[in-house]
C-alpha cells in the first residue's frame, strides 16, 4: 500500500508543481496583456494627435479584414475605423478596440497614404506661401511707393515752410518800394 501512497503524493506534488508553473505563466500573460494595453494607448493616443492635426482619412483594402470586395473600410482622422458592408450595414469602432494583429494590418495599409497625402500637403502648402509671399511683395512695393511719396510731400512742405519763412524776412529786411521814408537829419 505504501508504494501506491507514493506515486498519489508523487502525483499530487507534480500537479502543484504544474500549478504553479500554470500560476506563473499566468501572472506573466496578465503583465504583458497589461502591458500590451497600456503600448496600445499610447500608440493611439500619439497617432491620433497626429492624424487629427492633419485631418485625413483613408480608404483601407477589404482584406485588412477579410472582407468582400465590395466593403469599404475607411480609417478616419479621429481613428475611427467605419466598415461599410456591402448590405448596407455600418460598424464603427476605434483602432484600439481591435486586436494588435488588426492594428498591424491597419497601420501597415495606412501609413503609406498617409504619408503620400501628407507630400501632397506640403506641395500645396509650399505653393500657397511661395504665392502669399510674392503677393506680399508686390504690396510692400505699392507701400513703398507711398511712404515715399509721403515722405517728398513732407520734404517738399519742410522746404516750402522754410523758403515760405525766409522770404517773408527778405519782405521784412528790403525796403518797401512804395512807402515812403524819412530821411534823418543829423
Amino acid at each position: 500500500m505504501e508504494p501506491s501512497y507514493e506515486a498519489e503524493i508523487k502525483e499530487f506534488d507534480e500537479v502543484l508543481k504544474n500549478t504553479d508553473l500554470l500560476v506563473d505563466e499566468s501572472v506573466q500573460i496578465y503583465e504583458l496583456e497589461s502591458e500590451k494595453g497600456n503600448v496600445i494607448d499610447e500608440l493611439y493616443n500619439s497617432l491620433k494627435i497626429i492624424t487629427e492635426f492633419l485631418g485625413f482619412s483613408v480608404d483601407l483594402p477589404p482584406k485588412v479584414f477579410n472582407e468582400d470586395d465590395n466593403t469599404k473600410i475607411t480609417l478616419t482622422p479621429s481613428l475611427d475605423i467605419v466598415i461599410k458592408k456591402s448590405n448596407g450595414k455600418v460598424i464603427q469602432k476605434r483602432l484600439d478596440e481591435f486586436s494588435t494583429k488588426n492594428i498591424a494590418q491597419i497601420l501597415k495599409n495606412a501609413m503609406t497614404p498617409i504619408i503620400e497625402l501628407c507630400k501632397n500637403e506640403k506641395i500645396i502648402q509650399n505653393k500657397n506661401i511661395t504665392f502669399l509671399k510674392a503677393v506680399t511683395r508686390k504690396i510692400e512695393k505699392i507701400q513703398k511707393i507711398n511712404d515715399d511719396s509721403n515722405l517728398s510731400d513732407s520734404s517738399e512742405n519742410s522746404i516750402n515752410q522754410n523758403s515760405s519763412n525766409s522770404s517773408d524776412q527778405n519782405i521784412v529786411n528790403q525796403p518797401n518800394p512804395n512807402s515812403t521814408r524819412i530821411n534823418e537829419v543829423s
